[in-house]
């Protein structure tokens, strides 16, 4: 399939290779080898290893085995620390030791089977609900499930031991705590400052590669590159915003960093939309004649925003006082009236003139700013105006399960599917008195995921980690007879495992695997728990798989013409929001704008699952692949027409919105129901009595509507089988 201006609508995408199946489980074995772009964890490791390590001292040491359960709260507590704002983490770890604490208190006596297994289905399915609130809650509903079921298979002898099994985890937990929140430095709007600085830097990644465009060829803005970086763009917006209101939240009285923040984080968001807007125009200007130098001077403007965006990258996370570009927004119009180019190459590049002047605006603001953040100079109130109150509170935590207490709910299915799984692998492992069997479980809890992608290659991840950590831990057995040694390696192999858990799991499986082999050994005194870890984890992972393919099963392709239908809802609001008279304000539209962002990003990770599912040829995921990039080309359309609408506020678009959202109307009933589309009902409504500009703009989102229309038609029909919907974990 090709675009409207002729360029592949693919291209930059690598479509999966096979003609069937029987390729997909290659392209599970090749994610086990391929690190995530980023850095190391470093302090996340050595806080880590601390957190276990100094209590697994002090328990040797004193010769007191039930001290490691401070060990091992330190651990759990530090694994739930995922960043972020500092109150949110407190929130988070605090939780973790209070909830491990109880958890060993309440079924840390011995038990016998039947109540074992009960209480495993109870608990490992209410933690599998942890998921409707997030991934930090996520994150603490599979460790707490981790806990319970190592708290069942080493119960405490006697009530002392086990109010010192629970006082042991507290401490550790407060350990953890500690080297976290406290003795590393404290700085309340780091994580902040971080995150809006990602924002500032895809923001001068994407000047850049519009900036860059070559004069010949065919357009850029439909490639899956320029797809993914406004993913990239929106997922950074939405993950600022949602760290900044964390950290400001019960800061009324605060100094004036969280506004400077604010109003940066604000900047950012009416930047991406410039920048939308610039690149949509651009692409659809002339680039031939009296029109080719107005192009290369605005590419020469949009790489002098990039620098001075990095600039604002700097003063956010060095703390440096940015220095503006010299720049001149002025060249294209001096250009455009030197040349006189026909129309509507004229006014075209007077739009993007005007464009750039915003730009140039928002960047001094954003310089500004920047610079005032080291010192906490107040703010001129023409930064502070323009931008709209934070949001309301959030909703009930009851509201939010509620939401997810239906069988259509992935988090519902997978929470049944997982204690039940988990029920069937405590009643097995425990039942055939299988040595150290709650590995059994944990691999099952660890590896079963909502999606059966995920959970394919999670199992490979852990199998090939656990077999190959096992062999490394057999070796170091007889390399390092001496405890202490152990205990050595142990908070070294921790320290590096979770360093590289961002850029690759099956890595930190690998060194994980033996630490946990070392730390079961120390306790036990048996040095042959590797063999028995393998075969537990192989165990548990059949299990994971078997219930997966079993229980609900809810394939992808099930929910991607959903998510699809939502984005195409979503793109009809937000163009009725644009053409509403009178014209909107930015706040409202950055909203609307703000909702599609978002449907895209679930739309986006559902086509990403679903190449890791799909058994029919590939080629056939095309039409998916179309209907993704169309819709955000459609969006950048609308975009720019807002942009223009600055100016062009008179401007009746009443009949072509009509159009619009009865076309993209039908398309989503027909993917929601899994048919095809009918036909467009009705010629495109004349453009006329609008200027140049709009009629282009208007006349390039028509011709959009057609290629989106096109690719619902030809939909494979494994994506039309009718199926119940199911509503997605949320993001």
């Amino acid at each position: 399939m090709r675009g409207e201006e002729g360029e592949p609508a693919q291209q930059g995408w690598v479509a999966p290779r096979g003609r069937s199946a029987r390729g997909h489980l290659p392209r599970h074995v090749a994610g086990l080898f391929r690190f995530q772009p980023g850095r190391p964890a470093v302090a996340a490791g050595l806080r880590t290893g601390l957190a276990l390590g100094v209590p697994l001292l002090v328990s040797v040491l004193l010769q007191m085995p039930q001290a490691s359960w401070a060990g091992m709260a330190g651990l759990f507590v530090a694994l739930v620390d995922k960043g972020g704002p500092y109150r949110t983490r407190a929130r988070a770890m605090g939780a973790m030791t209070v909830l491990g604490a109880l958890v060993g208190f309440i079924i840390a006596l011995p038990s016998p089977l039947w109540v074992d297994v009960a209480l495993t289905f109870l608990w490992v399915t209410a933690c599998g609900f942890a998921r409707s609130f997030g991934d930090t809650p996520g994150i603490l509903g599979m460790l707490l499930a981790n806990l319970f079921v190592v708290s069942l298979a080493l119960p405490a002898r006697g009530p002392e031991a086990v109010l010192m099994q629970a006082a042991f985890f507290v401490a550790g937990g407060l350990w953890s705590m500690f080297l976290s929140l406290v003795l590393w430095p404290l700085r309340p709007y780091r994580p902040a400052r971080l995150a809006i600085a990602t924002c500032y830097e895809e923001l001068a990644s994407g000047a850049e590669a519009v900036a860059d465009w070559p004069l010949e060829g065919p357009s850029r803005v439909g490639t899956w590159e320029s797809v993914q970086r406004a993913a990239r763009m929106r997922q950074s917006l939405e993950t600022a915003r949602a760290t900044l209101g964390a950290t400001r939240q019960g800061r009324q009285e605060e100094s004036g960093r969280g506004e400077h923040l604010l109003v940066l984080l604000e900047d950012a968001d009416a930047l991406s939309l410039l920048l939308t807007a610039m690149s949509e125009s651009l692409d659809e200007a002339p680039r031939d004649g009296a029109c080719r130098e107005a192009r290369l001077e605005a590419q020469r403007a949009l790489r002098s925003l990039a620098v001075d965006l990095r600039g604002v990258v700097g003063a956010l996370v060095r703390g440096t006082v940015p220095v503006p570009a010299a720049w001149d927004a002025e060249g294209v119009t001096r250009v455009v009236q030197a040349g006189s180019p026909p129309e509507p190459a004229r006014s075209q590049y007077a739009h993007v003139a005007g464009l750039l002047g915003r730009l140039r605006e928002h960047s001094a603001v954003a310089l500004d700013v920047a610079s005032r953040l080291e010192r906490g100079r107040p703010l001129p109130e023409r930064d502070t105006k323009p931008f709209a109150a934070e949001p309301g509170q959030e909703r009930s935590w009851w509201a939010v399960l509620g939401d997810h207490l239906t069988p259509k709910s992935v988090v519902f299915r997978h929470a049944l599917r997982l204690g039940l799984t988990a029920t069937v692998a405590t009643a097995v492992a425990e039942g055939l008195g299988l040595d150290h069997w709650y590995w059994v479980t944990i691999t099952v809890i660890v590896v079963l995921q909502p999606y059966a992608g995920l959970t394919m290659e999670k199992g490979l991840q852990r199998v090939a980690g656990t077999l190959v950590g096992s062999v490394l831990a057999m070796g170091l057995v007889h390399m390092l007879p001496a405890r202490w040694l152990m205990l050595a390696a142990i908070v070294v192999l921790i320290c590096v495992s979770v360093s590289v858990r961002p850029l690759n799991f099956t890595v930190f499986q690998v060194l994980l695997a033996p630490a946990l082999v070392l730390l079961a050994e120390i306790q036990t005194g048996d040095w042959q728990l590797a063999g028995v870890r393998i075969f537990n984890t192989l165990l548990g992972g059949a299990l994971a798989l078997a219930g997966m393919r079993l229980l609900w099963p809810s394939p992808e392709h099930a929910r991607f013409p959903e998510e699809v239908a939502s984005v195409l809802r979503a793109d009809r609001d937000y163009l009725r929001e644009v053409a509403r008279t009178p014209v909107p304000t930015e706040p409202a539209l950055r909203e609307a704008r703000r909702k599609v962002g978002v449907a895209l990003l679930s739309a986006e990770a559902s086509f990403q699952r679903l190449l890791s599912e799909w058994k029919g040829p590939a080629k056939e995921l095309e039409p998916g692949m179309a209907l993704i990039t169309f819709a955000r080309r459609f969006t950048a359309a609308v975009t720019a027409l807002a942009a223009s609408r600055a100016w062009h506020a008179e401007s009746d678009l009443g009949p072509v919105v009509r159009y619009a959202s009865d076309a993209l109307e039908e398309l989503s009933s027909a993917l929601v129901a899994r048919r095809v589309p009918g036909g467009l009902k009705r010629e495109a409504p004349p453009v006329e009595g609008v200027d140049a500009l709009e009629r282009t703009q208007v006349s390039r989102l028509v011709r959009q509507l057609g290629v989106l229309h096109h690719a619902v038609e030809r939909m494979p029909p494994a994506l039309r089988a009718a199926e119940a919907d199911v509503r997605p974990v949320p993001a």
